[in-house]
């Protein structure tokens, strides 16, 4: 069979309550229909489908049998890799679900250790489970405009038609439930919100907050400093080198009075106190910097070791990947001679479940089940390492800094030890003692000006990155906007084939709704949530049920035909007996949905709710009982 990626099967659900065990079935692929009295836990049994794969309900979505259990396990192959999500009952918060690759039967005896718990939102440090399907579906992450990224949640909601949401509805009925979001989730699936858009989308918005914080920083420096004009990069250099030249006049009037002290053959002695303590200092500084400078390399080491291992874990992820694909399109390898020694293989009976060379047995259902762990390891190793890169560069900018700051600090303190040297100091007369206080004053004032210059380096360094990161914004916009227009093209084939098959499940409907005997055009808006049929919007109660699930079923249906579409190729139905159905028009629209899924060689799954299923259905089609109020879908003891 055939694989149009996303994919999604059901391929079996448990239900708990304790280590009791409510409804076990198992699912396939194609349509899966379950039956039963109305009011017997039909519903039940697809919202625990929906709740398990990541869907919200509110507490009023819950019956009273479905709240007595604990948890829900399902068994789910995701572009055929199996994995099994385990998601616990409480209809009062939002649950986050369990991961573990493999199938149920494994996943039940497993330690806890195993298991990867991932939250209901997204945070810096942790991915929630709708990041994690998404990956394991290959679907891009996508964010909206406005709202948050779009989750399974809102995937599940335009395929599952649910009982309670209004019929003129496409999407399951939310409070919350903007325009925008729907229109990107409709596309999405459609296949025409392109990766790359993502992408680009993602990195314009990292470069817009690079872009604030900068223009945050300069807003601050102007604000300390007064404005943008007192701090000019050419103002700080004539000012530093007014204060130099006025130092080094100062210098000479000092080394005047030095020598019209020493002419007078005074009686004072010549103290070297001072020059020892600033050559303590100068010593001090040398040993902080060569300490700091020690950091930077050990930092600058493990941002290159880092750098090295998160594109080692990318190349092992890709190389995951191509290995999956590969073990799906090549058969088993036989050799004619020996890999080692070139001799040739003698041909002897083969063991169809082992290697024909050296007879270990072979276990592809194992391997296949590592597949969604190692995916999902691999992928946490590399959003923890890129967090703790981002962490050591802010570590290493923060020694750089402190490092010029100390560096600034012991260049001053050697040019003053230096002069110390040539010019030792005099305690005795007052005017020597003035100019070495006028000395310290202007070295101070130097330092000011280092801290000052360090300020319009920063200014100017600010100016044009905010400058480069305008220009990249620009082009980021242009891209984008270049993209989305080569999408048009993309959206409207898939709407087109949409269409098209919508029409041809109505036209296949019984003569009840005049308007579905040869539709023309079928009009559909996934930001308005509204489907319309030659612009007639007004139809009985049972045709609406018959339009809602013909568009959903077409949806389905398009994307059997277009390995383009980002659907998952997973439809559930829970409607059609609602609003005054009669059993011959449920009868019909059900023999469609069998016809198109045996029609088709690619893997989808229906799951289809009924109280009246079809005469003459092949017994391969149901899950389960046939339940009844007194025998329901839930068994408890």
């Amino acid at each position: 069979m055939t694989r149009f990626e996303p994919c999604l099967i059901v391929k079996r659900m448990v239900v708990k309550r304790q280590t009791a065990i409510a409804y076990d079935e198992a699912f396939h692929t194609g349509v899966n229909i379950v039956r039963g009295d109305n009011s017997s836990g039909k519903s039940t049994i697809l919202n625990f489908v929906f709740f398990g794969l990541g869907g919200d309900l509110s507490k009023d979505d819950w019956s009273e049998h479905a709240l007595r259990c604990d948890f829900v396990w399902l068994e789910v192959e995701f572009n055929g890799n199996p994995a099994v999500l385990r998601r616990q009952i409480d209809a009062n918060s939002q649950s986050p679900t369990e991961i573990i690759s493999g199938r149920y039967d494994e996943a039940a005896s497993a330690p806890i250790e195993e298991w990867v718990k991932y939250p209901y939102s997204r945070s810096t440090n942790k991915e929630s489970f709708s990041q994690a399907i998404f990956r394991l579906l290959e679907m891009p992450d996508v964010a909206v405009e406005g709202t948050s990224s779009i989750t399974v949640h809102q995937v599940l909601r335009l395929l599952y038609a649910d009982q309670l949401s209004p019929i003129e509805s496409m999407f399951r009925f939310e409070g919350y439930d903007p325009e925008n979001l729907r229109e990107a989730v409709g596309n999405l699936l459609c296949g025409a919100f392109d990766t790359e858009i993502y992408e680009l989308q993602q990195l314009r918005r990292a470069r817009d907050k690079e872009f604030s914080e900068a223009s945050a920083e300069l807003r601050s420096i102007f604000k300390v400093v007064g404005g943008d004009e007192s701090l000019g990069l050419d103002w700080v250099r004539q000012k530093r080198k007014s204060l130099v030249d006025e130092r080094e006049d100062l210098l000479r009037e000092i080394a005047a009075a030095e020598e019209d002290f020493y002419s007078k053959k005074s009686d004072e002695k010549i103290s070297i106190t001072t020059q020892k303590s600033v050559f303590k200092q100068v010593q001090a500084l040398q040993e902080e910097l060569q300490e700091i400078r020690t950091s930077i390399g050990a930092v600058e080491f493990e941002i290159a070791d880092s750098d090295a291992f998160i594109t080692t874990l990318h190349q092992r992820l890709d190389a995951l990947r191509d290995a999956d694909l590969a073990s799906t399109l090549v058969e088993t390898v036989h050799f004619a001679t020996c890999p080692s020694c070139y001799a040739e293989i003698l041909e002897e009976e083969a063991i169809p479940t082992a290697c024909h060379l050296c007879k270990t047995p072979l276990d592809a259902e194992r391997a296949r089940d590592r597949i969604v762990g190692l995916v999902n390891d691999l992928s946490i190793q590399i959003k923890q390492s890129e967090r703790l890169q981002g962490i050591r560069q802010i570590r290493l900018q923060t020694l750089e800094a402190k490092y010029q700051e100390l560096e600034s600090a012991w260049k001053l303190k050697a040019k003053e030890l230096t002069e110390l040297r040539i010019l030792p100091t005099s305690k005795v007369r007052d005017q020597i003692r003035e100019l070495h206080r006028k000395l310290g004053y202007i070295d101070k004032s130097i330092e000011d000006t280092e801290q000052q210059l360090r300020l319009a380096n920063r200014i100017g360094d600010l100016s044009a990155k905010k400058a480069a990161l305008e220009a990249e914004i620009k082009d980021l916009d242009a891209r984008v906007e270049g993209l989305k227009r080569s999408q048009t093209d993309r959206l409207r084939k898939a709407r087109q084939l949409i269409e098209r098959k919508t029409i041809e499940l109505l036209k296949g409907d019984l003569k009840r709704q005049d308007s579905f005997e040869d539709p023309q055009h079928i009009d559909f808006s996934f930001a308005k949530n509204t489907i319309t049929v030659d612009e007639h919007t007004y139809f009985s109660a049972s045709s609406r049920v018959v339009l809602k699930t013909s568009f959903l079923v077409g949806f389905l249906a398009a994307a059997l035909e277009d390995d383009k579409f980002r659907h998952p190729r997973f439809l559930m139905i829970d409607i059609t007996e609602d609003k005054g159905m009669e059993q011959e028009r449920s009868h019909n629209f059900q023999q469609q949905v069998i016809r198109l899924s045996e029609g088709t060689d690619v893997e989808h799954q229906v799951i289809l709710a009924t109280a009246m299923p079809a005469p003459n259905l092949d017994e391969v089609l149901y899950v389960g009982k046939f339940s009844t109020r007194d025998n329901g879908t839930l068994a408890f003891a």
